[in-house]
This record gives C-alpha cells, structure tokens and sequence, in this order.
C-alpha cells in the first residue's frame, strides 16, 4: 500500500499544485507575475503574514488593473485566488474566485468558494457551492466528500450518509480506504450505531485495505528494560483542534531523563500551535507528503521503542503508517473505538470510558489510566463565574454549544422532551454556522415539530475570541449533552465556568460514555443519565433546584482545579508507567525468543 499521505505541492519555482480537487497548475518561464511568485513562496515555508503583506491592497490592485487591460490565463487568476486564500484574506480570494466564475464554470473554484463560505461561517451557501462543484466536475468523485459532509452539516444527514456508502465502494481503488475509514468516523454520530458494528467494520476495514503482510514482524531495537525509551507521537492533530488542547498538557510533562520524545506529523495547513509543538518534541519529523512506506521508513531509522497513534480514523489519519509497524510496541491514545488494526498493541483509556464487559469489542489491549484519560489546562485568562441566570431571568436557560454534526434527531427529542417539561425555560444554540438564516430556521422548524416554540430558543454565531465563549457561559444555567457523541471540550469548558451537563451514557457505545467519564472526575455522576427518560427527569429536577445549582456553580471551578482532570502531571507519570510496563513485556518477550 504505497500511497502518498497527501498530494505535496511542487518544489518547483513557478507552478503550483492545487490539492483540493488535484488541480495542477504549470506556468511557462516569465508568465507568474514576481509578487505571486514571491508570495507562493513564502506560503510554502510556513511564513503566512509575510505572504499576507506581499499580497498587499496596492500590489494586488494595480495587478487587478493591469488584468482588465491585457487579459491573461485563467491559470494565473487562479494561482493568486488560492495564494490570497492561504495567506487568510478570504474577501479577496472570494472576490478574485467570482472573476474566474465570470469568465468560466470551475469545479475547483465552486470548491475554493465553498471553503471560504465554511471559514466565514456561510455554511448553506457553502452546501450549494459543493453541490456545484460536484455537478461541473469532470471526474465528480474529487468533490464528494466535501458535498456529503456539507449536507450533513445542513441537516441532511441520511442522504450525507448515503453518499459516502456509495463513495466508499465506488473510489478510485487507492482512495477507498480512506473514503471507508471517513464513513466509519460520520457513523459515530448516528444513534442507531452500535459498538458491535464498529468493532465488525473496523475489522472489516483494516483487513481489506492494511494487509498484515505489509507489516514489519521484527525490531533490532535493544532490549534493555530500563533504558531511556525513544517514544513517537504521529498524527495530523499538531494545530489548533480540540485534541491537541488536550494532548499539549500531557506532552509538557515528560521526564525527558527517562523518555526522547519524537513528533511525526502529517498537517495539511501548519499553524501556530504546530510551530508551538515543534518546539516540545526532542525531534520533530514533517511527514506531510511523504509516502505511507517512507514516513514508516523515517520513523524505523530513528529507531522509536513505542509508536503512539492519535487521530485514529479522523481526516489525514497516519493508519497507513502504523500498518507498516515501524516500530515494535505500537499504542493508540485516546481512541474512541477499535483501529481494528493488529499491529496496534494497546490502547490507552480508562475504566468509565471502556468497562471491563466492553473490552470484547477491541483489537488492541486496553490500558486503563486510574485517573482518567483526559486532561484540561484552563485558559490563562478567564471570565470570573456570573451568578445562576435563572436567578436573574426567572427561568431556567438550557443550553448547548456542541459541534452541529452531533445534533440528530435523538438529540433533538431529548431537548424537546426538557423544554416541554419546564415550559418556562428557554435554550441557547451555539455552533459554527449558527447566524447562517438557513441554518437557523432549519432548527426552529424542527424545535416547533417537536412543540417547543422559536421565541424560546436562541441560537447563535461562534464566538470571535476563546473569552467570549467562555463568558457566554454564564447565560446558561445547565448543558444538555448530545448522543450518541457526547461533547469532550464542551463539557470541561462548561465545567470550568461552573455550568454541569446533563449528559446520556450509553451502556456499551463508547462515545456516549465521555460525558460520565469527565462529571466523575469532579463528583458530579449525579447528572448522568442511564436512559432518555432519566435525561429529561435529572434535567427538569436540576432546573427547580436553583439554590443547588448556585452553589455547585460557586463551587465548581475550585473542584476542578484540584481534581485529576487539571492534573497533566499526574496523567502523564500514568501514561509514562504504563509506557514502562509495555516495554518491560517486550523485552521478556525477546529474552524469551533468544533462548528457547
């Protein structure tokens, strides 16, 4: 299986390779104009505001000028479109993207503009532009994906749904790995799934598309059980998401004495946290490009004692990598579900997260942290706790500020069912997308087909700064928790500013069992649920005990703060011994091949 991670762009000076869509663009000697030329450049290592100043208003304008002029090739509009596009002035690059439009249909270009829409939380108008893009395209298959995700994103889940089934089977033979492991990753948050069909479908999925023959079956790494290991971290997640919030915390920790740290990672779009990370590995390793056999290839010359995967099947996962076994103990952290994978050894987890009568549904041996698998590092600056709303309303505001993917129709009858119980109180909506017209009255047309009337529902934008998020916590009085995917950073955000959530847990589907996992680590298992009618029965219980909630509210950050989730230490002295164990059984493992 030797594939390339992800389409590179050319090295050459004077052409661009488009990846949305593999739109290669090739200029002749003299054709780029010297500023796009420069700005591509600076693009390609990583200096954004650098580009972002070569693009400048003057510059840009006077090229826009000359274009009216002497017209030139559509190829050249479009190398300065994406150029503005990645240096972030996405006004610009949309307005130069409806100037190609003008002079020609362009799958690549509806696509371009999609994305601009998504990043300008225009989410419906970012559908019909997938749409678009799918519908112009020569080969229709590049753009599925995005249009299938965008129509689950609009509330058109089963037919998202259907497309990427269809796409699964029908990708070119090179892309159908991926496009099953996208699917598998979408059915997560669908309420009809099961843990028995995850473990069945991974299953399925890594035995026909990462063959057990590919995988290296011997290490020459030195069996010594207390030397300092050499541990590798590869994932796409070193950039600005919810993981790696959660992942820096523990990687601060490391006794580097005992442990070299390595990072191997494959980021489509380097930020500002991937240049923080860079510096917090011993080694870092850019794999982004590279072939699945060469990244392996870097990762077995510096000879790592354990592989760690995270991403699992998220987008630009490094599974490929990993099938290869580079290394000789290979470890995933913090999976929700089985890789399905043999050359994963274990995972790490916790006892809440996956009980003892839930291990059936894994491949890899499942390593449970006594504290908790999760962590949280509270903002440097956050708003003070306000006082209950209610107490201040005179009603009760449920809330949610989730990602829209989690809300199904199982989320949304549970939110009615508690609104209609309680019909004084109010809710509040928060996610991307959240001002799109569309969007909203989407919502309030399913809200008013479940009883509860539009006048008591709010829903908003995502906020423009992290400080805003947080303080709009205090215009909620208790989260209400999506299934089957509970929230992760949603809830510790929320417990942070003194807000619980009232969470579903699912008895044997792990990504409903986030929410029980965390409100234990703060005392809280009160607000967890065993079934829908329990959910809507806590919450409205929750909602008439007022000077309860206030107290709990007073009270909750102090809880948190001394509480093992705002511990990374502790976690990772927890992950690190676990790292000890697994080695100490491979290596009685050699001693054990070298003298029968």
């Amino acid at each position: 299986m030797e594939s390339a991670i992800v389409n590179p762009e050319n090295e050459q000076l004077g052409s661009l390779v488009m990846e949305d869509g593999n739109l290669q663009l090739a200029f002749s000697e003299g054709e780029l104009p010297q500023f796009i030329i420069d700005a591509n450049d600076a693009i390609k290592t990583g200096r954004i505001k650098e580009a972002g100043e070569i693009l400048n208003e003057d510059t840009v304008g006077a090229f826009q000028k000359k274009v009216e002029i002497d017209s030139c090739r559509t190829a050249v509009l479009l190398a300065l479109a994406k150029l503005l596009y990645d240096a972030g002035k996405l006004s610009e690059a949309e307005r130069w993207y409806e100037k190609i439009l003008e002079r020609e249909p362009h799958a690549f270009v509806y696509s371009a503009l999609a994305d601009i829409c998504v990043a300008l939380a225009r989410i419906s108008e970012a559908a019909r532009y997938r749409k678009n893009a799918v519908e112009t395209a020569e080969d229709s298959e590049a753009y599925l994906l995005q249009y299938a995700l965008s129509l689950i994103t609009t509330g058109k889940r089963d037919e998202g749904i259907d497309i990427l089934r269809r796409r699964a089977k029908t990708a070119p033979k090179d892309d159908r790995g991926a496009a099953g492991s996208i699917l598998l990753w979408q059915l997560h948050y669908c309420p009809e799934s099961t843990q028995q069909m995850f473990f069945d479908e991974y299953r399925k999925w890594a035995g026909t598309y990462l063959p057990m023959t590919v995988a290296k079956t011997s290490h020459g790494n030195d069996p010594d059980p207390d030397r300092r290991l050499r541990i590798g971290y590869i994932s796409p997640d070193f950039r600005s998401n919810v993981v790696s919030t959660s992942f820096e915390p523990f990687l601060d920790g490391h006794n580097r004495r005992s442990f070299e740290v390595y990072g191997y990672g494959n980021i489509t779009k380097p930020d500002e946290v991937t240049e923080r990370f860079k510096k917090k590995f011993d080694h870092y390793r850019n794999i982004h490009g590279m072939s699945i056999g060469r990244a392996a290839q870097v990762v077995e010359t510096d000879q790592i004692d354990i592989l760690i995967e995270i991403g699992g099947h998220s987008r630009d996962n490094c599974l490929g990598v990993v099938a290869l076994k580079p290394a000789p103990i290979q470890v995933d952290y913090g999976g929700i579900n089985t890789s399905g994978m043999e050359q994963i050894d274990y995972r790490l987890t916790d006892r809440i997260s996956t009980p003892a009568y839930m291990e059936r549904f894994y491949v890899e041996e499942s390593i449970c942290l006594p504290g908790g698998i999760l962590s949280y590092r509270p903002p440097r600056s956050s708003p003070l706790v306000g006082l209950s709303p209610a107490k201040q309303n005179g009603y009760v505001t449920f809330g949610s500020f989730n990602n829209s993917v989690k809300i199904n129709s199982c989320t949304m009858e549970l939110w009615a069912r508690v609104l209609n119980c309680d019909e004084g109180s109010r809710f509040l909506l928060k996610f991307l997308g959240g001002s799109d017209r569309e969007l909203q009255e989407y919502y309030f047309g399913e809200f008013e087909r479940l009883g509860v009337r539009r006048e008591r529902v709010e829903i908003c934008e995502m906020c423009r700064s992290h400080f805003s998020h947080m303080q709009l916590h205090n215009k909620v009085d208790i989260l209400l928790d999506t299934y089957p995917f509970n929230g992760f950073m949603t809830t510790l955000e929320g417990l942070w500013m003194g807000v619980p959530t009232i969470t579903l847990v699912g008895e044997d589907l792990s990504v409903a069992r986030a929410g029980l996992s965390i409100l234990n680590r703060v005392g809280l298992e009160i607000f967890a649920s065993s079934n829908p009618d329990d959910y809507v029965a806590k919450a409205t219980a929750f909602a008439r005990e007022l000077d309860n909630l206030q107290k709990i509210r007073a009270s909750l950050r102090e809880i948190m703060l001394y509480s093992d989730l705002c511990k990374p230490k502790r976690l990772t002295d927890e992950i690190e011994a676990a790292y000890r164990k697994m080695w100490h059984r491979w290596c009685r493992k050699q001693l054990a091949n070298a003298t029968a």
